[in-house]
């Protein structure tokens, strides 16, 4: 078992590996598996031998086992295919929560915008789908692929937490090669604490949130000035670190 280092931003959140865990629900927060990436590759002419699946696994069961969670909440996309559920998927999806429900977690998935298609495996094991989010007493768990709703901003709302958008950054060496990494965003968003978390998925690199010109994927992190958010990178054999404030990583690492 692979022991990562965890790194906690208050008594209650911990990050550890490609997840959070929030103490009092005692339960594991991770997003964005995209599990039959591999086929939907191959139907656009580029074969990747199917490898996430077992790597998802071995993460996931290192972190579970870490924290001793009873719980695990999945941030959407779980599955890669916007408009059908592929062979893979159909048999990586039903794999994959069959071998969680063996641990005696509780699961719950809050949908994404490529988990169509994806109810009739949940219902058949059980599994609770939230649309468009969970809300549990002072924590709230959204995608990300839409606008915050009303119910985000009520007063006894603290965290928030998101996926789809991918979040990595990009460094740049003496040589000019240049390295990606993983990493979460803590941030504001009015009077709570706002994370994004990296893709579980190893075959989502990211997107670059130093680097203007990527752009943004949600219209939630859109809406936000990221520079005075925090960077933890992720390296799951070196750690996590706090790289300390975006905007320093624009303007003194990369450029």
């Amino acid at each position: 078992m692979q022991d990562y280092l965890m790194f906690a931003v208050d008594e209650a959140i911990k990050l550890i590996g490609l997840g959070i865990y929030i103490e009092d629900l005692k339960a594991l927060v991770v997003a964005d598996l995209h599990l039959g990436y591999e086929e939907a590759l191959s139907q656009q002419g580029i074969y990747v031998p199917p490898i996430q699946l077992s790597s998802i696994k071995q993460v996931l069961s290192d972190m579970l086992s870490q924290t001793n969670a009873s719980r695990l909440i999945l941030l959407g996309d779980v599955k890669h295919e916007f408009g059908s559920a592929l062979r893979q998927e159909w048999k990586e999806v039903l794999e994959l929560f069959s071998w969680l429900k063996e641990r005696g977690l509780r699961i719950d998935v809050v949908r994404g915008n490529h988990d169509n298609f994806l109810i009739p495996i949940l219902k058949r094991l059980e599994i609770p789908l939230h649309d468009p989010f969970l809300k549990e007493g002072k924590y709230f768990f959204v995608h990300g692929h839409k606008p915050l709703p009303v119910e985000a901003y009520g007063e006894n709302i603290k965290y928030i937490f998101m996926g789809h958008e991918h979040p990595a950054v990009i460094f740049r060496d003496d040589l000019g090669i240049k390295i990606k990494f993983k990493c979460f965003l803590e941030g504001r968003i009015d009077d709570k604490t706002l994370f994004a978390l990296p893709a579980l998925s190893p075959l989502m690199a990211g997107t670059e949130v130093n680097v203007e010109e990527a752009g943004r994927l949600s219209p939630i992190l859109k809406s936000l000035d990221l520079d005075s958010f925090r960077v933890y990178v992720v390296d799951l054999e070196a750690g996590i670190y706090d790289f300390g404030e975006l905007r320093l990583l624009k303007t003194l690492i990369y450029e």
